[in-house]
């Protein structure tokens, strides 16, 4: 790592983990402390403390980022001069992310700390990154930015007029930004005083524990008797926090399975997502049937997709560049896809959406970029057609499966029936 000079401002009066080396990432200071003994091509573990603002972290910190270092996990932070989890904010957080992921040997799924307004920092980047996180963990965080610091202090740390930012309140408020996490099971422990009047906890983490549970999450808080929003140490020096952190980094990784295809994947996603649940960790890109589109699928008319999302080999081949974007960021283990019945469609004039030659043509771009990935990739077969099937005379799936089978078999590609083969 390239050794920066932090600036005095934002370096002076801080604690930095022992062994922390700095780096600049979207013009702020950064910093990594990597455990002893790590070997070379090994993805280390590691926490990400927020806020690393100010005098942050200082000397409080140092027993938790002992704890981390001891048991091989690294520990990180970014500047964000006191950022309130704002969409730039995010926005430098993301770039710290994949710097370090990228280039500095750490894990994908990284574990967030954060001290009481740094919760909102940690928060509003988590719930827009559910798969990149292993637990998250916070002492007195601040969750409820209408409780702290207040609507008219937040609003001007998101640069709008306060009447603005109410109406928008629920983007950007953790309280309100619970269900990815949820959905992604993403484990959570709090701690806190109940004397705290600063960010009293009925209005931060007892309101995150009330909706994480309605939402199925799993979350634990611990609640310290006579202790307010201060110095004391047994905020910091929190064995069950420090046990919490450290199995959740540790925690083996799971397979990771990518899986997509045409819309009749979405008739069989929640089963096999049950079915899964803690044996592999599964990604699921959204299937739409473009068959009435003529040219290009429909989330192009805009050129402003917000996310990968097609359900015929035509339409992924249309979003060819930013599906290989995702590719080259997210490694999978395993990769299963289907194409074929929404290419095959026939419209009003009797002809295939996808006529087979171009379709072949198709899967055979597709192909070429998921290899580029290094996962196992299976096949899945197109969805039989039934008989007296509108717009899908029987018969057809067989020609089109004929075709794939020829690209599938250039390219050595395991071919199963079923999604759940592998």
């Amino acid at each position: 790592m390239e050794t920066v000079k932090l600036s005095s401002k934002q370096g002076k009066g801080k604690i930095f983990p022992p062994n922390a080396k700095f780096l600049k990432v979207a013009g702020r200071d950064g910093y990594l402390a990597m455990p002893d003994g790590v070997e070379t091509g090994q993805k280390t573990p590691w926490l990400w403390y927020c806020p690393s603002d100010y005098k942050l972290p200082g000397k409080l910190e140092q027993w938790m980022f002992k704890q981390c270092l001891d048991n091989g996990i690294a520990v990180a932070g970014i500047d964000l001069r006191g950022d309130l989890g704002t969409p730039a904010g995010r926005a430098i957080q993301t770039a710290f992310y994949e710097e370090l992921t990228a280039n500095h040997g750490v894990t994908d799924k990284v574990c967030l700390l954060a001290r009481s307004y740094g919760a909102t920092q940690m928060y509003n980047w988590a719930v827009e990154h559910p798969a990149s996180i292993a637990c998250l963990a916070g002492i007195y965080p601040v969750c409820n930015l209408e409780s702290y610091p207040g609507l008219k202090s937040a609003a001007g740390k998101y640069g709008m007029k306060q009447d603005a930012f109410v109406k928008v309140l629920k983007q950007h408020n953790p309280i309100d930004r619970l269900a990815p996490l949820a959905k992604a099971k993403v484990p959570i422990y709090h701690n806190t005083g109940d004397i705290d009047t600063l960010v009293p906890p009925k209005d931060n983490t007892f309101v995150v524990e009330e909706r994480y549970k309605a939402l199925g999450g799993d979350m634990t808080v611990t609640i310290f008797e006579g202790q307010g929003h201060n110095y004391w140490t047994g905020f910091f020096e929190d064995k069950a926090m420090a046990a919490f952190i450290i199995k959740h980094a540790k925690a083996p990784a799971l397979p990771k399975v990518l899986f997509f295809g045409d819309s009749i994947s979405g008739g069989y996603t929640k089963p096999l997502q049950k079915l899964m649940e803690g044996k592999a960790e599964l990604v699921k890109l959204g299937a739409v049937a473009t068959y009435r589109i003529n040219t290009e699928a429909w989330w192009h008319s805009s050129k402003k997709a917000k996310a990968l999302d097609f359900g015929s080999a035509k339409a992924c081949v249309a979003d060819i560049e930013r599906f290989g974007e995702h590719l080259e960021r997210t490694k999978y283990d395993v990769i299963h896809f289907n194409f074929g019945l929404n290419d095959i469609f026939r419209g009003r004039n009797g002809a295939w959406h996808n006529p087979v030659d171009q379709y072949a043509k198709d899967l055979e771009t597709i192909v070429t970029l998921l290899k580029k990935n290094g996962a196992r990739i299976i096949w899945s077969n197109i969805t039989p057609i039934p008989a007296n099937c509108p717009h899908n005379p029987e018969g057809d799936d067989i020609i089109y499966n004929a075709a794939a089978a020829k690209v599938m078999k250039k390219h050595t590609i395991s071919p199963s029936t079923t999604c759940t083969a592998w």
